[in-house]
């Protein structure tokens, strides 16, 4: 398997929300009043593509602030 992992240094993802952040239409923040824009579709796709290559994908909060995004998928020769 090969892993990959993206990260970022921002407020990070409760641990509520990372229980439903892969489902399509589901943001951290659903309110009406959220300064950020997108459908909530983009971990759901990933996950999506991710398991089908026979991979796994995961949501972490990093000890020092941020989130981390890591997947694995296996590496064929």
């Amino acid at each position: 398997m090969v892993k990959f992992t993206i990260s970022d240094e921002g407020p990070g993802i409760s641990e509520e929300a990372q229980k439903v952040v892969f489902e399509g239409f589901r943001q951290v923040d659903m309110g009406h009043t959220r300064t950020h824009r997108g459908s909530g579709l983009g971990l759901a796709i990933c996950k999506g593509i991710v398991e089908e290559h026979g991979g796994k994908i995961w949501i972490e909060n990093r000890n020092q602030g941020g989130t981390a995004v890591s997947f694995t998928v296996p590496m064929y020769h």
